[in-house]
């Protein structure tokens, strides 16, 4: 092999290809970049790269990137493995801590390829093959929104035995921060779908602003959906939950906490004004900007496209459409939705008391955990009764009585 020093490559397949030599990022991208998207020797690097990550799932130097390209391609002219060793030996293997750069590169190769594409349906069109319209107007669409569409719905799982077993008897990907709710439910994984339900005013919201404060101390980046209430109120809820003080605690200190909220809290959350949000922006925003857990209050009201003869389908469909989220994406999607009557002054309340229960949409969750509350004093106001009533992750079923505390936001 050639080791002579070249100038670096400095085209952008080559900064694509290099970024794709990091393992991890290259799981990001894998279903956005795909080989149709480079030339000549660019094309047969890419399938080394492809291969090797498959092989070994360890991130490339361009010494054994090369040794993979030599060993796939034996038969080929001494000439042409001159000029795939060039492209190779000239790779950039340097990535930023975050990888965001690097990201917007790939999305730049993305629209060129998207508008190389527009192009030569255009000029189909032009030379009289009309069937091509619809195409075209999908790939403006796409670019348009910013949306990164993967080109096939499907992927192979490709996991061995021991990272399987590992997986399945190793700590949850989001443990519980609040220690009583996690004596009965461990934690929460990627790709997990749960429901939240109470009857209004009940303490839905505190709820899920107590959880996502705790995603926060443990460093997750937490977007949450506000269409229910207002996205201002929703923020300084998870913000008086996560210090667990008052309003009345934060103005007195407000220059400390400011310091603080700056620190702790602003990286990893974000509150979304999301009244008339689709289903499809959800699922667009998620690919884009990798949240680790996303809230959804509520995500009944969320739009989907299609057309459907009744409600219900319309709501199974919203759920079915969040799961894939969840899963495709590799999140933690928390769903907020409302009690039916039934629930009305009771302890323990299940998903047959869940709003819309009969669509099937809890048949989609992973989790639903209901709030009953009963009695009407000022003492009893504060007990709420957390019900687990649907568990695929452990088995555990039943009802466990709290408190919740309005002014500071959390329950205990």
């Amino acid at each position: 092999m050639n080791e002579e020093t070249h100038s670096k490559d400095t085209s952008i397949e080559a900064q694509v290809l290099g970024y794709m030599l990091d393992y991890d990022f290259y799981g990001r991208v894998k279903n956005i970049i795909t080989r149709d998207m480079f030339e000549g020797r660019y094309a047969t690097v890419f399938d080394s790269i492809t291969y090797g990550h498959k092989k070994y799932a360890v991130t490339l130097h361009p010494r054994q990137l090369a040794a993979v390209v030599a060993d796939r391609n034996p038969a080929t002219p001494l000439s042409a493995m001159e000029e795939l060793y060039g492209i190779v030996n000239n790779l950039s293997t340097h990535m930023s801590e975050a990888g965001d750069l690097e990201m917007d590169v790939v999305k730049n190769f993305w629209v060129r390829d998207r508008a190389r594409q527009i192009g030569e349906k255009a000029i189909a069109i032009f030379t009289g093959e009309s069937e091509h319209f619809g195409e075209l107007k999908t790939l403006i669409d796409m670019v348009e929104d910013g949306r990164m569409s993967d080109k096939t719905t499907y992927s192979e799982m490709d996991k061995g035995f021991s990272q399987l077993i590992q997986e399945e008897t190793g700590e949850p990907d989001f443990p519980f921060e609040w220690q009583l709710l996690g004596e009965h439910l461990s934690g929460m994984d990627r790709g997990n779908l749960g429901i939240i339900f109470a009857r209004p005013e009940v303490g839905k919201t505190t709820f899920c602003a107590f959880l996502a404060s705790g995603y926060i101390k443990l460093k997750q980046k937490v977007v949450y959906w506000a269409n229910e209430e207002p996205s201002e109120k929703i923020k300084l809820r998870i913000i008086q939950s996560y210090f667990g003080v008052t309003r009345f605690d934060m103005r007195n200190d407000e220059e400390n906490l400011a310091r603080r909220y700056t620190e702790e809290i602003e990286p990893y959350l974000i509150v979304m004004d999301s009244v008339g949000t689709s289903m499809a922006e959800l699922n667009d925003y998620a690919q884009l900007n990798e949240p680790d857990v996303m809230f959804c209050d509520q995500l009944d009201k969320f739009r989907i496209d299609g057309e459907f003869n009744r409600g219900d389908e319309k709501l199974k469909e919203i759920y079915v459409t969040a799961r894939e989220v969840a899963q495709r994406n590799k999140l933690l999607l928390w769903s907020v939705s409302q009690a039916s009557f039934e629930a009305h002054d009771r302890q323990f309340i299940d998903y047959a008391m869940l709003d819309g229960s009969r669509t099937g949409k809890a048949g989609e969750a992973d989790v639903i955990i209901g709030i009953g509350k009963t009695g009407t004093s000022e003492e009893e106001n504060t007990v709420r009764h957390i019900c687990i009533s649907k568990n695929k992750l452990n088995g555990w079923h039943g009802m466990f009585t709290s408190h919740i505390d309005v002014q500071r936001g959390v329950y205990y």
